[in-house]
């Protein structure tokens, strides 16, 4: 009888013990279910909010692609204007199949090009010569000589007598008035001016480069760019690159299209024709000199896309260069390629492997060097992107792409 009582009393403990635990899981389920719903509305709700910011930018992109049409902007505007709306179709492209924020990239890419276009034809003033388009770093300007100077950020207008300053790790576009588009590189410091035109004759801008390296796209307007001890005229539709080195006092002016006359402080002159460079040392002109072509970039596709859990690796490959001795390969996060990820020039095949170790958006470009050790230029940059291929972990969103170079 007793045995009976104490059995039937420990079955009693157990089960109220087991209820308690049966209740505490069920909680716990309940805090699970509603925790993943949470997050669950969470993202659709986010997902919802940036649809809706991704169509308003490309409306907006696309009214100012309007605007700036039909004020007859594209003759002055051509590159810029047809970036600008390639921009803005791959942002419909990605919207399309539901890439949010790449759309949303390339529409507030867009949308920034022709705003800044549209800003420039508000700024044909006796003042207003140029504006910054995009900032890369650390970017800054000032009014005249003795002011402090500013932080740069896109949009703001610069004047005749303004400087512009950036960083080893900085680098910006700026457009003038006419329709040429500037890239100032890192460690570069220019001064904004005007060219004294002859009587009757209109104004004409220039760019005074103290330091640095600056490339440049004209349109439909010629363009001018001093050094200490040089002037270069920059023909319209012309594509060039400009540096000056004032410790080794060495300038060097490059066209990749079209042509330019740089013309020395002594009176000489040199015409640069389609890939050709000048160099001056020492305020002396050498001869122009042939500059390789830019290579041909074979794979992956534009816009590749990567899963990180599926594929280790990537192969990046481009065509040969008659002449070429070596290549420059950089892999950034953005079109500046600034702070790059991957940067090399001593590549002596015409491939790159690249080993997989994080996500992200990333841009690509290759250069080829002669015999001389003379570098052409760059090849137009490709775009490649690695997810996760499931839900991202906080270390394979922050790893590195990469954490080796090889050959194949």
């Amino acid at each position: 009888m007793v045995s009976s009582e104490k059995k039937e009393k420990k079955l009693i403990g157990w089960y109220t013990v087991s209820s308690d635990a049966l209740r505490g899981w069920i909680f716990a389920l309940i805090f699970l279910v509603l925790a993943i719903g949470g997050v669950l509305g969470y993202r659709l709700l986010d997902h919802l909010v940036l649809g809706r910011e991704v169509e308003r930018v490309i409306q907006e992109a696309e009214e100012l692609l309007r605007t700036v049409r039909t004020e007859g902007a594209i003759n002055s505007y051509r590159e810029e204007y047809f970036v600008a709306r390639r921009h803005l179709e791959e942002a419909r492209e990605h919207q399309r199949v539901d890439a949010l924020r790449e759309a949303f990239r390339s529409a507030e890419r867009s949308r920034t090009l022709l705003a800044s276009i549209f800003g420039t034809l508000r700024l044909r003033g006796p003042e207003g010569e140029a504006m910054f388009i995009a900032v890369q770093g650390k970017v800054e300007y000032r009014r005249g000589d003795r002011g402090p100077w500013q932080t740069a950020r896109s949009r703001v207008a610069l004047n005749s007598g303004d400087y512009v300053k950036t960083s080893g790790s900085g680098s910006a576009e700026v457009m003038s008035v006419d329709g040429t588009l500037y890239t100032v590189r890192p460690n570069t410091v220019l001064l904004i001016g005007r060219v004294r035109p002859a009587p009757g004759a209109p104004r004409q801008r220039t760019i005074n480069l103290e330091s640095g390296w600056v490339d440049l796209g004209t349109s439909q307007s010629t363009s001018h760019i001093t050094t200490p001890q040089a002037e270069a005229r920059i023909e319209r539709d012309t594509r060039a690159a400009i540096s000056h080195d004032p410790d080794q006092d060495v300038s060097k002016f490059s066209a990749f299209e079209g042509e330019m006359v740089v013309s020395s402080n002594d009176g000489a002159s040199s015409k640069v024709g389609p890939l050709e460079q000048v160099v001056q040392t020492q305020g002396r002109l050498s001869q122009p000199q042939r500059l390789l072509s830019s290579p041909a970039l074979l794979g992956p596709d534009d816009n590749y896309e990567a899963v990180l859990m599926a594929e280790e690796e990537i192969i990046l490959l481009w065509r040969p260069v008659d002449g070429a001795q070596r290549y420059a390969l950089q892999v950034a996060r953005n079109r500046f390629f600034v702070q790059n990820i991957i940067d090399v020039d001593d590549r002596s095949k015409t491939s790159a492997l690249l080993g997989l170790q994080g996500i992200g958006s990333f841009v690509w470009r290759v250069a080829a060097f002669d015999g001389e050790g003379v570098k052409g230029p760059w090849s137009a940059p490709r775009r490649f992107r690695v997810t996760a291929g499931s839900e991202p972990t906080e270390e394979t969103a922050t790893k590195d792409l990469l954490d080796s170079v090889g050959t194949r």
